[in-house]
């Protein structure tokens, strides 16, 4: 189990009255600041086509913004913003709730040995918040610590228990085994491998499999591992609409098809794992809706770099 799923509904409620701590004050359960270069990664791949969608909507769409900003805070979301309001200064925009309200939304950071901070939750969408304008390395975010590893003797026995406690992915977008030293130092997009199969499991969320009431950690990345060799991405263009079409088409059908009980080596079976029973035309056609599906987004920016 990950440390984001050791929390039960009666230590969320006790985490709103959480102090907001920092440094060595900080314990598992404490709400804090930081900015997004205080941050370590603990996967060494992202899919940039889900970046590139949070992106291009925010571009197109503020109001996004700025209410996945309250979300991530523990603010459950916007109240109200207008076009002075900046990403980056929160005194220019309203939130629903007061910062940590809402713990089970927010993003998960756990404490090592060194005192850094590693998350466990969130690669995805704070490197959206590190790219977008008004973002970058010192962008302020609330996280909510998950786990204190400070009582461990130095950083390999944090390592192992990072493993064993399911807070790290350590293979690369070609599914190759990695050690924990290759793992990106910083968040940023450059610093992450593309993993288009990562991507490819965002998209197809509600069409073919949809996330358990308990999912196991990295949960997405054990279906990409399965999928990489039923399907061969470098035969689309993901570049194009048709192209993206097609690829959904094929990594959702590859999804219902399987017939596991250890998917990607997960341990668990494709029922566990989200598999629907069937494909969902209405989630597949509102993917493509035109200009504000999020493949519209996500081509839109993608194809404007």
């Amino acid at each position: 189990m990950n440390a984001k799923a050791l929390f039960t509904p009666i230590l969320a409620l006790l985490l709103v009255a959480s102090s907001f701590a920092n440094g060595a004050a900080l314990h598992a359960g404490n709400v804090t600041k930081v900015s997004l270069d205080q941050i370590h990664p603990t996967q060494p791949a992202i899919g940039y086509d889900q970046v590139y969608y949070k992106l291009g909507r925010f571009k197109k769409a503020p109001k996004k913004l700025f209410d996945e900003i309250c979300e991530v805070n523990g603010q459950k979301g916007l109240a109200h913003f207008d076009k002075a309001s900046k990403p980056n200064d929160p005194t220019s925009f309203t939130c629903e709730d007061k910062v940590g309200a809402h713990p089970k939304d927010m993003k998960t950071i756990v404490i090592a040995p060194n005192n850094q901070y590693y998350l466990t939750d969130g690669h995805h969408t704070f490197n959206a918040f590190w790219q977008m304008q008004g973002g970058g390395a010192h962008f302020k975010v609330n996280v909510l610590v998950a786990k204190d590893y400070r009582n461990l003797a130095n950083m390999q026995q944090f390592w192992r228990a990072m493993r064993k406690d399911g807070n790290t992915w350590l293979e690369n977008s070609s599914g190759q085994p990695i050690t924990y030293q290759q793992l990106p130092t910083s968040l940023g997009m450059k610093h992450f491998e593309n993993d288009k199969y990562r991507s490819m499991m965002y998209f197809s969320r509600g069409i073919a499999w949809k996330k358990p009431q308990h999912p196991i950690p990295f949960l997405e990345f054990y279906w990409a591992k399965e999928l990489r060799s039923d399907v061969d991405l470098n035969k689309y263009n993901l570049k194009t609409e048709k192209g993206y079409r097609q690829a959904i088409m094929a990594i959702s059908h590859a999804i219902l098809d399987i017939k596991s009980s250890n998917v990607g080596g997960s341990g668990q079976s494709t029922k566990a794992m989200g598999q629907l029973a069937s494909f969902d035309k209405k989630a597949f056609k509102k993917l493509f809706k035109a200009k504000k599906g999020k493949i519209a987004y996500m081509l839109a920016y993608k194809n404007s770099l």
